[in-house]
């Protein structure tokens, strides 16, 4: 039975993470999927926070964003679904109970990871919220094993489906740029910059390779955080090439991967690494840290190059393995090839398909 066939669902999105003209990428996963759902016919209401710098005013006005929502009346076939499932879903718990819908954990990485540690009234709330959830949906694998040993949710109430990437755009990009016949950048690094993102453990990388009388490419660095004026010093300290482009909307993510030969992913913790995937969908070589989802997408060797977290020598011999590998036809072919195959099912469209069988048997069960 198609997508069109079936009565459409009203999903009421609640999310800490949404795009703005300050922070053009945060969240942007989140609105590929608001965009998939309502390219699937489903009627969807985002409730969103301001864009706050402060976390308490972030969280206040997303409070009241849910209570303005609470207000709209009890719907059929509603499904409320938060981003990500810790703190939102402290959030979206009492809308899913006055809405009486189920209510659907995105898990996405520090909401399992990190933030239910922070204190003893974070894991009271954190282990409460999952305990009530109709479904948490994980990213990765690895992440659902994290759901399942931290918080003691079961397996009957886990999904594993990633957030999806725009793999149509950035496949187009990807032929757009080979058929140029322009030379690509060398390497570029993508992600907020904060510390588990991993950049200073790229830029002492390149320091390492500058000691061993190396070729040093130029890297190019999209996004922007708390960490940025600290990686700038260190940068210029180490006396290696660095453009801060500083964060970019999707359209100009898709260009500079397209127009990029590596993409590092040097991340202290991952639990998937959209970056990676993009990369791949974009024909980039990824060269990224052996951990957590990013370790089941990229096998070294095969999609790309992997290497040992916080460890800038053995980052270092990665990124000379995927330069030979470059100006390699035949090994860029066969690492295009893989990573092709590995990115192609994480297209938006495809894994948001997947949420609403299993948003269509909560409803029915509830």
């Amino acid at each position: 039975m198609s997508e069109e066939s079936v009565e459409p669902l009203r999903i009421v999105v609640v999310t800490n993470l949404w795009p703005s003209a300050r922070r053009p990428a945060w969240g942007s996963f989140v609105a590929n999927r608001v965009d998939a759902l309502r390219r699937l016919g489903q009627d969807v209401r985002v409730v969103a926070v301001h864009d706050h710098p402060s976390g308490v005013a972030r969280y206040a006005s997303l409070l009241g964003r849910v209570a303005q929502a609470a207000t709209g009346g009890r719907r059929p076939r509603t499904v409320v679904e938060a981003h990500i499932a810790y703190p939102t879903g402290v959030f979206a718990l009492p809308l899913a109970r006055v809405l009486r819908a189920p209510l659907v954990l995105f898990a996405h990485g520090s909401d399992v990871l990190r933030l239910p540690d922070r204190t003893p009234v974070d894991q009271t709330l954190c282990r409460a919220v999952f305990d009530r959830a109709g479904l948490v949906v994980a990213n990765s694998s690895y992440l659902a094993g994290e759901v399942r040993s931290r918080l003691n949710v079961d397996e009957e109430r886990i999904a594993l489906v990633p957030p999806g990437i725009r793999y149509g755009d950035f496949s187009a990009a990807r032929r757009d740029a080979d058929g140029s016949g322009q030379p690509r950048n060398e390497l570029l690094f993508v992600a907020n910059l904060i510390r588990r993102k991993g950049l200073d453990v790229l830029i002492d990388a390149l320091a390492e390779l500058k000691r061993q009388g190396a070729d040093v490419p130029r890297l190019r660095v999209v996004g922007d955080g708390e960490e940025r004026e600290r990686l700038v010093a260190q940068a210029r300290s180490a006396a290696v090439e660095v453009d801060f482009l500083g964060a970019l909307p999707q359209e100009g993510v898709v260009r500079e991967m397209a127009a990029a030969e590596v993409v590092a992913v040097p991340s202290r913790e991952e639990a998937l690494g959209l970056a990676a995937l993009e990369a791949m969908a974009a024909g980039c070589v990824p060269v990224v840290s052996a951990i957590g989802g990013l370790a089941e997408s990229v096998k070294d060797g095969v999609q790309g190059f992997s290497c040992r977290p916080e460890d800038p020598a053995d980052l270092a011999v990665a990124l000379l393995r995927a330069r030979a590998a470059v100006r390699d036809p035949a090994q860029r072919a066969a690492l295009h090839v893989a990573a092709d195959a590995e990115a192609r099912p994480h297209d938006v469209d495809a894994v948001t398909a997947r949420t609403l069988t299993a948003f269509r048997r909560l409803v029915e069960a509830s």
